[in-house]
């Protein structure tokens, strides 16, 4: 489907699938919409005052009326629902292989870096063909990605990671703005998007504002905040393991009101963006189970570039991990012996049984094991 006259072009992989379908809502609207006002129209004609119409014996019901309108619009609705469905799955199913890029809104302004460690504001560029996924949260108030061209949109929020992908198919320059009120300010919010030959891509990401990468910044950030002295390969203290963390499952505990974290049960979730994000900037939200609360929170301490960064420099330790575990470990549960290989230990509180989503426990009140925590600590 070509570019609509009463539209602006399409420049991403997706963009004539979300024009084709808001053509289609469309079409359906008018059509539904032209045949009742005609029906109204045709019906106040024929039966106006005075007309020579007979009115003795008007229809009460007619079941065949009913059951096509009925049924004619819920099939109508219910292909439309499928359509938008299938759509919006093809939207949010991040490829394996797309390039991430972190943004981080603020009043009011874009940051984003790419991985080499090129840096920029107010402007992305990306190669033209490639699937690019951008992480991006806030420092302040909500905001929104919008790139109209794209057709694509999505609310960037304090606190919380969000994600948005793109395979960009036209060179050029297109508007970016924000969709969001957030403040004065926020006509101004804006900026475009360069999308690039590759090789010119490739050559741009060396000129310019260029630093090290977004890794190895993380690993900077990490002993210089003395995250080292604790999650390090030579340190003294017990901390849970990083290396190799990002993407696999880990036992925590998850914090309840008014229940002791040694009494609530283990449970295992999978260390993705989010879960090392809080475990961060809120450590006491989701603790390593077997292991006490008393990492501080960098909260305010680092800015969520710097989180980014951070977790950044995680994600790489994923690429020591031996390449045949890396294969079979394809899991969303972790039972103790998993642990227990990993830590050296097995905590109490998960003694008994594999902790898999939503698992059970044995022992002790409520499925757990109600044991003091292991003395060891955590970040």
């Amino acid at each position: 489907m070509g570019t609509l006259a009463f539209l602006q072009q399409q420049a991403s992989s997706v963009a004539a699938d979300i024009d084709l379908l808001t053509v289609g809502i469309t079409v359906v609207a008018v059509v539904f919409s032209v045949a009742i006002f005609v029906a109204i129209a045709f019906l106040s004609y024929r039966y106006r005052r005075g007309s020579k119409v007979d009115r003795s014996r008007p229809p009460q019901y007619n079941h065949l009326i009913e059951i096509l309108w009925t049924g004619i619009p819920l099939l109508i609705v219910m292909g439309i629902f499928l359509w938008a469905t299938t759509l919006y799955f093809k939207v949010v199913k991040v490829p394996a292989d797309a390039m991430e890029i972190h943004v981080v809104g603020k009043q009011w302004m874009w940051k984003l870096q790419h991985p080499s460690g090129r840096w920029e504001n107010n402007t992305l560029h990306v190669p033209v063909g490639r699937p690019v996924v951008l992480t991006m949260t806030s420092e302040d108030v909500i905001h929104s990605f919008y790139v109209p061209e794209f057709r694509l949109k999505q609310d960037v929020i304090p606190g919380q990671f969000t994600q948005l992908w793109f395979t960009p198919t036209k060179t050029g320059t297109f508007h970016l703005f924000c969709a969001e009120f957030c403040g004065t300010l926020h006509s101004t919010m804006g900026g475009s998007v360069i999308v690039m030959e590759p090789s010119d891509y490739e050559r741009w990401l060396t000129e310019g504002n260029v630093q090290e990468t977004v890794s190895a910044v993380g690993q900077q950030l990490f002993r210089r905040h003395g995250c080292s002295g604790c999650h390090g390969a030579n340190s003294s203290v017990r901390a849970p393991m990083l290396e190799g963390i990002y993407g696999r499952p880990v036992a925590v505990q998850v914090a309840k009101a008014g229940v002791p974290l040694g009494q609530t049960q283990a449970t295992t979730m999978i260390a993705d963006t989010r879960y090392i994000h809080d475990a961060i900037v809120l450590p006491e939200k989701e603790v390593a189970a077997g292991f006490r609360p008393i990492m501080p929170t960098y909260k305010n301490r680092l800015s969520e570039t710097e989180v980014f960064q951070l977790i950044a420099y995680i994600k790489s330790l994923s690429s020591k991990r031996d390449p045949e575990t890396r294969r079979q470990d394809n899991s969303d549960r972790l039972t103790p012996e998993d642990y227990e290989a990993r830590t050296g230990f097995t905590p109490e509180n998960i003694r008994g049984g594999a902790a898999g989503r939503g698992g059970r426990n044995s022992g002790g009140p409520n499925g757990g094991v109600a044991a003091p925590m292991n003395e060891r600590t955590t970040r």
